[in-house]
């Protein structure tokens, strides 16, 4: 799909921190910053990446919650 026409999507990054104002989003070389805290539109290949890091990041949240104990 050529770039100009790609489809966009809405996502939602949580802020983590009061100062925390937008992410830095990288595919194949191409980069674009998110604000974070509110939804945004952004072409698909990027929401992607997102939707990726979110279930990698819950993934990693089991995995320590399974096997570190405090």
């Amino acid at each position: 799909m050529a770039k100009n026409t790609e489809k966009m999507v809405t996502v939602f990054i949580p802020k983590e921190s009061r100062n925390d104002t937008e992410r830095f989003i990288s595919v194949n070389g191409e980069r674009i910053l998110v604000q974070t805290g509110k939804s945004v539109e952004v072409p698909e290949r990027f929401a992607e990446v997102i939707k990726n890091s979110e279930k990698m990041a819950a993934v990693s949240a089991e995995y320590i919650d399974k096997n570190i104990s405090l």
